[in-house]
Order: C-alpha cells, then sequence, then structure tokens
C-alpha cells in the first residue's frame, strides 16, 4: 500500500506558495536581464533553425516507430489470446486474459501517439508543396523529385492498415467490433459498455486527475513557458497563447456542465 500523504497545514502552504512565487520572479528576472544585456536585436524566427525537409523526415520516423511498436503489440495480443483459447485452467487463463487486454490497451496508446507525426508529415508536407519545394533534398537519389510523393502515399497507407488491423483484433479479442462510422459520443459509449465497473471507477480517477494537472500546472506552465520564449528571443507567440489559452478556457467552461449534472434538480 502507498504511504498516505501527510497533510499539509495552511501555513507550510502559504509559504511553499510564496516560495514558488519567489523563485519563479528570480528566474523570470534572471532571464529578462541577461535578454536586455545579449538578446537579439531582431526577433528571431525559431523555424529557421529547422528546415522543412528535415521535420518532414522526423516525423516519417516517428511515425513508422509508432506505427512498429502498434503492430506488434498488437501481434503479441493476438498470440496470448490463441494460448488463452487452448488453456483449460480458469486461473491460467484469467492470467492470459488480462495480459492480452493490457498489450491490447498499450497499443491503443501507441495508435494515439502514431496520429501526431501522421499528421505533422501531412502539415510539412502541405507547406513544402505550398512553397513548391516537393523536392526530397538528400534522399532524392532514391525516387527522384517524387521520394517526398510516395512517402506521403505509403504512410498513408499504413495509417488506414494500422486502423484495420487495430479494428480486428478488437473484434477477435472483445468479440465485438467497434463501430464503423461512429461519432466520438457513439465511441465513448461503447467502450464504457464494455468495461466492468472497477475498470470505469479507475478511468473516471484518471481521468480527473489529468484535467486537475492540466487546469492547474501543465497549462499555466506553457502559457508562462511561451511569454518567456517570446521575451527572451522576440519572437511572435499570439498563434501559440491562443491555442493554449483556448484548450484552458475550454477544460474550464467544462466544468459547467460538471456542476450542472451533478447538482440537477
Amino acid at each position: 500500500m502507498k504511504k498516505q500523504q501527510q497533510e499539509r497545514t495552511p501555513r507550510y502552504r502559504f509559504w511553499r506558495n510564496v516560495g514558488i512565487i519567489t523563485v519563479s520572479g528570480l528566474i523570470g528576472g534572471v532571464i529578462g536581464f541577461l535578454t536586455e544585456m545579449f538578446g537579439y536585436e531582431k526577433p528571431l524566427e525559431i523555424q529557421s533553425f529547422f528546415s522543412k525537409e528535415v521535420l518532414l523526415l522526423g516525423s516519417a520516423v516517428l511515425f513508422l516507430v509508432a506505427f512498429i511498436l502498434t503492430i506488434t503489440l498488437l501481434m503479441c495480443a493476438r498470440k496470448v489470446h490463441q494460448k488463452m483459447l487452448q488453456i483449460e485452467d480458469d486461473d491460467e487463463a484469467y492470467h492470459y486474459d488480462i495480459q492480452k487486454k493490457k498489450l491490447y490497451g498499450l497499443a491503443t496508446i501507441f495508435k494515439g501517439i502514431m496520429i501526431l507525426p501522421y499528421f505533422l508529415f501531412v502539415i510539412f508536407y502541405s507547406q513544402l508543396v505550398d512553397l513548391d519545394r516537393p523536392g526530397a533534398g538528400d534522399m532524392a537519389f532514391i525516387f527522384g523529385d517524387f521520394t517526398m510523393l510516395y512517402l506521403f502515399l505509403v504512410l498513408i497507407a499504413l495509417f488506414f492498415l494500422s486502423d484495420i488491423f487495430f479494428r480486428k483484433t478488437f473484434h477477435l479479442i472483445y468479440g465485438k467490433p467497434i463501430p464503423r462510422n461512429a461519432n466520438a459520443k457513439e465511441v465513448r459509449e461503447f467502450m464504457m459498455s464494455m468495461m466492468d465497473e472497477a475498470e470505469k471507477q479507475i478511468s473516471y480517477e484518471e481521468n480527473y486527475e489529468i484535467i486537475i494537472k492540466l487546469s492547474n500546472y501543465i497549462l499555466p506552465i506553457s502559457l508562462i513557458a511561451i511569454f518567456l520564449v517570446g521575451i527572451a528571443f522576440h519572437t511572435d507567440i499570439l498563434l501559440a497563447l491562443v491555442v493554449v489559452s483556448l484548450i484552458y478556457l475550454y477544460i474550464l467552461v467544462s466544468q459547467y456542465k460538471i456542476t450542472k449534472r451533478y447538482y440537477k434538480e
């Protein structure tokens, strides 16, 4: 069992917050002083440090890594499922059942991660095409100027193949197919119908903790970090501030729905 966290007194929390604010102010002052002394006279474009081709290839590599991990985990889950069907002992079969669901859950995580480099690749490729620079740089020796186009098509094919294999594995393990052409609400209701009460409780607790960390730590710290980067490098931070602020506001406004449902008359 985890050791229970010691209750903090109001006095301790007050001086802890004062200490955090003081240290943050000192760090901000030092950054501002150094920026004033050694800062850039011209606005610094962070994108100038990276070429679009490098970002494009980096996104492709990350996608392939996530794709390989996803497929590997799904194949392992299918093998464990086949072993479970051959076992007659209930306790041992339960052990394999937990193991296959764990593997499938990990595959779900990596499949979600795979979406990020996939969209980054699409975005960077679209920017290159928009700039009339769809070339492959140092990789042009493979398929010439069409290397990036072929890579783009391959990643799209792999993305859809992984989704098909993901759905078939779910059907094999749980005995039910994932609804096709369903919206987010319908998928959520379907997935919750597959959970028992213990799984639902764990999901509720973990999701609530994620919301608390996002609204109290990650997003406020992100806003401060963006602000400091804008000061240090004299770069345009408006778009980054708008995106983070909208996410922050969405989380806060969504609490209205929770309050309305809980205190419903």
